[in-house]
């Protein structure tokens, strides 16, 4: 971590390591500093928890920020284990409340004029509580019923500082544990920083909520309409929807299963037709209204696919069907070529178990989620991961899946990919849209052919005016950088200890000479045993880091 970031941020380390020594990751701890001789003495042994269970209870007590990373964790199968999953889950609605005090400056902040020029009634206790926001229920001066989600207070502030400390443990446990260097833990970590601090900004989940209500073509299915006047980056009022979750048993059977079809539908339309979706539509984010509709529920966090992405995700299935593992191996080379050598043998060999796991995956129920998340688990474990928005697509898929059962026991998503997946190929080789595509194609090509000329012309200018440059960025050398920094550290160490040793001889002698005993030889004295502590620290950390 950066001084400045680490001087901003050591309250918040100090309670993240008390915490993490408290559940007994002193394992981790000596890892991220092997040498550190104290530090091995005073470490506490784990609990007879079991590691996954201390993992969750961590991320209990460490609060929001990893509240919310477990939540988001918990559905990606492609790079967890199956225990540890099972553990986050437990962490979806484990959220406690805040008293209305520390909640209502935010909202009289937000808004102008505060709560009382712009609601009529408003109901102090929070319906509903995540790891970022509340929601309350309130009315508006125009008699409208509508839901206010309020951000935590600080959560942003919070939530950022967390991530720079992730992001030095993560740097630390990748250079230390070797285990640990396979594994883009990195890009995961800033995979997820880039999502939660999307959901903490309320403006994203207002414009993905309109953008859905205005592509969506279906009047069966709905998102709550946003009062955008009164919403903002902490605050978002929407109508307030009231309604049934799936699986209440005083939902009509036959309104359930109507819905558990149109929602299926919707599903995949999102996904193959609008190239945007619902990620996290389980049953908490789904009502059934009065009227027989069905409503989705929080947009916060939501998942888009271009043309080419969605195209790829029809041949890969169009290749899973024929169980062919060479086709899915080239199809994914060809949507993410590998920037790193790539063994090719055993990635197809991996493939072809995943394809014999799912070789009924048409008629296998809740097989469409877990292929996608296997063949992304897959790829991942073999240098070749796919954007962030192929796991949302699994985890929507996957908790969609939930949703339907839940509404009607006999509920199938894989005929709602079959014909999705029917109606996206005749869109693709639709003459006009072959057509389309190779005109613009084409007119991209001129475009670049023309830019040649000019591109080639600023670059022998920049050679005759001496300003090309290159640059080399050499890899590998954080051992070094370390070593060279903690020389450095030593060396201005003993600069310290020598200037302490000199003062404190000449305040010594200088009292000495006008035999007095007061301030001068007091300080010089204790210089003395400040330069004697510094010395011994300084020899064990020599002695104790040989290498």
């Amino acid at each position: 971590m950066r001084t400045i970031s680490f001087l901003r941020n050591s309250l918040r380390a100090k309670e993240i390591a008390v915490v993490l020594l408290r559940n007994g990751f002193a394992e981790i701890a000596g890892k991220l500093q092997p040498h550190n001789f104290f530090l091995k003495k005073i470490l506490p042994h784990p609990s007879n928890l079991s590691l996954w269970q201390r993992i969750r209870v961590t991320c209990e007590e460490l609060g929001p920020t990893f509240v919310k990373f477990a939540q988001i964790v918990s559905t990606r199968e492609d790079i967890l284990p199956p225990p540890l999953l099972e553990e986050f889950k437990k962490l979806r609605d484990h959220v406690a409340p805040l008293p209305w005090e520390a909640v209502e400056p935010v909202i009289d902040g937000e808004l102008k004029g505060g709560i009382a020029e712009n609601f009529q009634t408003f109901n102090k206790e929070a319906l509903a509580c995540g790891s970022i926001g509340l929601v309350y229920k309130a009315t508006l001066k125009t008699g409208e019923c509508v839901a206010v989600k309020v951000r935590r207070p600080g959560a942003g502030k919070a939530m950022r500082a967390d991530f720079e400390i992730l992001e030095w443990i993560v740097t630390q446990a990748t250079e230390n544990i070797p285990e640990l260097a396979a594994y883009d833990f990195a890009g995961i970590l800033n995979e997820i920083r880039n999502g939660v601090l999307r959901e903490i900004d309320f403006t994203f989940e207002a414009k993905n909520a309109q953008h859905f209500d205005k592509i969506n073509d279906d009047p069966r299915i709905f998102a709550p309409r946003v009062f955008q006047h009164l919403s903002s980056a902490r605050l978002l009022v929407t109508d307030w929807v009231d309604g049934l979750s799936p699986g209440d048993k005083r939902i009509p059977a036959d309104v359930a299963r109507e819905l558990s079809i149109a929602g299926g539908e919707s599903v995949f339309r999102q996904i193959f037709s609008f190239g945007f979706f619902h990620a996290d539509p389980h049953p908490g984010n789904l009502l059934i209204t009065p009227d027989g509709r069905l409503c989705f529920l929080d947009w916060g966090c939501a998942g888009t696919l271009s043309r080419k992405m969605r195209y790829f995700l029809a041949d890969i299935f169009a290749a899973v069907a024929e169980l062919n593992a060479e086709k899915v191996l080239q199809i994914a080379l060809c949507i993410n070529p590998p920037k790193e050598h790539v063994n090719k043998a055993k990635l197809e060999a991996d493939i072809a178990v995943v394809l014999r796991r799912h070789a009924d995956f048409e008629t296998d129920a809740g097989a469409v989620g877990r292929i996608i998340f296997d063949m992304l688990r897959v790829f991942a474990q073999n240098g070749l991961p796919l954007p962030r928005d192929y796991a949302l697509l699994a985890k929507s898929v996957t908790v969609m899946e939930e949703s339907g059962r839940a509404l009607n026991p006999d509920f199938e998503l894989s005929e709602f990919a079959r014909q999705a997946l029917k109606d996206l190929h005749a869109q693709r080789w639709n003459p006009l849209n072959v057509g389309r595509d190779i005109y613009w194609h084409a007119e991209r090509q001129l475009a670049y052919i023309k830019e040649i000329p000019e591109s080639f012309q600023r670059i022998l200018w920049k050679i005759e005016s001496g300003d090309a440059r290159i640059n080399i960025e050499h890899e590998g050398l954080n051992a070094t950088r370390v070593t060279l920094d903690r020389s450095a550290n030593r060396m201005a160490l003993a600069m310290i200890i020598s200037a302490l040793l000199v003062a404190s001889a000449l305040l010594v002698c200088a009292a000495s000479i006008g035999n007095e005993l007061g301030f001068a030889k007091h300080l010089g004295i204790t210089g003395f045993v400040v330069a004697a502590i510094l010395t011994a620290w300084l020899f064990l950390t020599i002695v104790w880091r040989k290498n």
